[in-house]
Order: C-alpha cells, then sequence, then structure tokens
C-alpha cells in the first residue's frame, strides 16, 4: 500500500510533441519524393498518344474520337403469328411392318422428308424464307394490300350534279362488282321519250348545311339526232349546265359531245371513226364501247329501255352501261329494284327505281326513280356521299317542247 500510494503521488512528466524542426524535415522528404516520382515519368509512354507523327503531349491530355456510324438495321417484315400445331397421337400396330409416320396436322404445310414425294409448289430459298401465314392471316394481309393500292376517289355522279367542282378520278375499271344480267337490246325511235321540259326542286346538305336549290332538264330530239341539257341554280353560286348533244340510232343515243360549265367549261368528245372518248382536260383517252353514254343522256337512254323492255324487267336485274364523264368514262352498273310510291308534286305516284352501285368504297349511291306517266323520265334523283353528304331533286312539273328542227 505505501509503494502504490508513493507512485500515485509521484508527477507524471509531461508527453512531449514533435519539434518545429522535425515537422519541416518531413515536409522536405515529401516534397522530394514527388519531385522524383515526376521527374521519373515525364519519359513513360503512358502519357503519351501515338499519332502520325509520334508526337509528345502533356501528362493529362484527352482527345475526343467520334463514334463509328451505325449500320441502318435491316428491314424486317411483320412478324408471322406462332402456328399452333396439332399432332395427331399414333397408336402402336400389333403388325410386324414398320408404322407409317403419322403426318401432323397444321394450318401451313410442314417440312417433307427427303423420301417424301415431290411438293407441287418449289420450297422457299432458304437466304430469306417467306413467314408462315395461316388462311385467317393469309386473307387480312390480302385485304390490307387491296386497301393500301386502291386510292381513295371522289364520286364522279356527285360532281355531275353538286354545285361544287371534284378533283379528278382514276380511270382504271373497277373491280369486285357484281356482273350484268341484261344486255342492252336495240332501242326504236318510238321507245324514245317525247321533248320535254321538266322542273325539279333540289334539296341538299353539305358538311352538315343544308341548302335548297332549282333544277331542269331540257330534252328535244328529231328522227335523227337529239339535243339535252341539265342545269341546277344555287343561291350564291350560281348556275352549273350539262349539255349533251348527238345522234339516235338503231341502238339508241349516240352521243357525240358533252359538256360541264361552271365557272368555266370543260367537255367530252366521242370519236366514233376511231372507238375512243376524248377528254379536254387531257386526261388519258377511254376506249368507246357499244352503247356508251353520258351522264345525262343516260336518263333517256334508260327511259326507251323502260318503255320498250319495261313489262318483261324484273327486279334484280342489272345493266352495265359506259358512262363518260368530263375526266373518265367507267361502267355504271344499274340494279333493277321494286316499285315505289312517291310523294311528286303533291300526289302520290307509282315509279320504278334504279340504283347505280358504288364501284368502290369511296363512291356515293345514285338512285333514281322512273314514272310512265312521265315517259320514264326520272322524277326523282339521289345522290348519297360517304360523309353523309346528299342532293335530292324531286319532281315539280313537265310540259312539252317542240321537237328538234
Amino acid at each position: 500500500m505505501s509503494m502504490v500510494a508513493t507512485s500515485l503521488a509521484r508527477p507524471h512528466p509531461q508527453a512531449s510533441g514533435p519539434t518545429a524542426a522535425n515537422l519541416w524535415r518531413w515536409i522536405l522528404v515529401v516534397l522530394g519524393l514527388h519531385v522524383a516520382v515526376g521527374v521519373a515519368m515525364v519519359g513513360a509512354t503512358v502519357w503519351q498518344i501515338q499519332g502520325p507523327q509520334s508526337l509528345r503531349v502533356g501528362p493529362v491530355q484527352t482527345r475526343w474520337l467520334p463514334p463509328e456510324p451505325t449500320p441502318p438495321a435491316p428491314v424486317q417484315g411483320p412478324k408471322a403469328k406462332p402456328e399452333r400445331q396439332t399432332r395427331l397421337a399414333t397408336v402402336p400396330s400389333t403388325s410386324t411392318t414398320a408404322p407409317k409416320p403419322t403426318p401432323s396436322v397444321a394450318t401451313a404445310p410442314l417440312p417433307e422428308p427427303a423420301n417424301a414425294p415431290v411438293a407441287t409448289e418449289p420450297l422457299p430459298e432458304p437466304s430469306n424464307p417467306p413467314p408462315i401465314l395461316n388462311e385467317s392471316d393469309r386473307a387480312d394481309r390480302a385485304q390490307a394490300t387491296a386497301e393500301a393500292k386502291e386510292p381513295p376517289t371522289d364520286d364522279v355522279q356527285t360532281a355531275a350534279l353538286a354545285p361544287a367542282d371534284k378533283s379528278a378520278v382514276l380511270s382504271s375499271t373497277p373491280t369486285g362488282l357484281a356482273e350484268a344480267t341484261l344486255a342492252l337490246p336495240p332501242l326504236g325511235l318510238a321507245a324514245l321519250p317525247a321533248s320535254a321540259l321538266l322542273s325539279y326542286r333540289l334539296s341538299g346538305q353539305e358538311k352538315g348545311i343544308p341548302y335548297q336549290a332549282t333544277g331542269e332538264l331540257r330534252w328535244q330530239r328529231n328522227a335523227g339526232a337529239y339535243a339535252m341539257g341539265l342545269s341546277v341554280r344555287a343561291f350564291l353560286l350560281g348556275t352549273r349546265s350539262w349539255r349533251s348533244q348527238g345522234l339516235i340510232t338503231a341502238q339508241g343515243l349516240a352521243p357525240v359531245r358533252f359538256s360541264d360549265s361552271w365557272r368555266s367549261e370543260r367537255a367530252t368528245h366521242f370519236d366514233g371513226e376511231q372507238n375512243r372518248i376524248v377528254f379536254s382536260s387531257n386526261a388519258p383517252a377511254a376506249p368507246l364501247q357499244p352503247g356508251a353514254q353520258d351522264q345525262i343522256s343516260l336518263y333517256p337512254q334508260m327511259a326507251a329501255l323502260m318503255a320498250q323492255e319495261g313489262g318483261r324487267l324484273k327486279p334484280g336485274a342489272r345493266l352495265q352501261v359506259q358512262t363518260a364523264t368530263v375526266r373518265d368514262a367507267l361502267p355504271w352498273l344499274l340494279t333493277l329494284e321494286q316499285e315505289e310510291m312517291l310523294q311528286v308534286d303533291g300526289q302520290n305516284l307509282q315509279a320504278t327505281k334504279w340504283v347505280c352501285q358504288p364501284r368502290n368504297r369511296f363512291d356515293a349511291k345514285v338512285e333514281f326513280w322512273v314514272a310512265a306517266k312521265h315517259d320514264w323520265l326520272p322524277v326523282r334523283i339521289r345522290i348519297t356521299q360517304v360523309s353523309g353528304s346528299f342532293i335530292d331533286l324531286v319532281l315539280m312539273g313537265r310540259v312539252g317542247l317542240p321537237d328538234l328542227p
């Protein structure tokens, strides 16, 4: 106990820290080491970038290199849907002969073994095999291709009667229409309607805006020629006129010139000597087919058909007539429908309805009604566009005119 007390009572010496002289020595040593390392690394190749002339650059210089252009990715076609293949289970055979392999049931042909008979169709090249499609995929792809190739066209019939002008349509022969069941028979002079002037009340709707107008159809003929015109007058839009003139032959009407006048005039010429139809709009000439008509000569031609053959025509009969506008000359397919009761000039009138089928999904639907009381000339004409816009001409009156001199 006396030793412990003595040690505790003895004062401890104070801890001595580093002196200033020692600190400076250490600083000088560290700086000397840094200088030695830097001098040794100046000549090292790790800080050099070899260029065309092997130039030495600073120790921390960097250079930006442009990335290499990425090649365009190959265009891949639509991926074929994975096929579900169902294989028929094979039943072990008890005969001594080896069982024949059971073919798999799939919607597309599978690869055949080496000893199989030669297929009727060549196999695809291995470098670019086409996707295997089932029947529904083939139908969808064919429909999509047909719609992509099919250009949108404006309605020719609507352009003939609507107060606004339309752009040109393609003059290709339409496909997919029902076939005609009736050939145009020879039409005698007695079957043509008598010269007359028909007045119409026109109501229409364009882009949801209704409007009113008036129209008239002037028809005159003699023993060997005819002249006719259709005009429509609309408020603030002026008058638009269509005129047709030509000859009367054993087949009925044979137009020579057809014109459309609104702000300017465009014409179509029927060249019988060279069997072609020529357009002043610089559209390609079309071959002239037997019985060809224009947009307004079609009405008296159909009137003569009804006067001569109306009693033998049944609903569902279809007649195809090449019909020319100022831009093209395409076949119009006319279908005879059931008779209807119309309200014309305040009176009920039994009328027969004809429908011009649309040539494609962008075409308008054209309907016109004829009646024996008015020599089978149209008592009503209605044209409905795909957009819902329409025009509707209803007969208001009819007066006789003298024949052509």
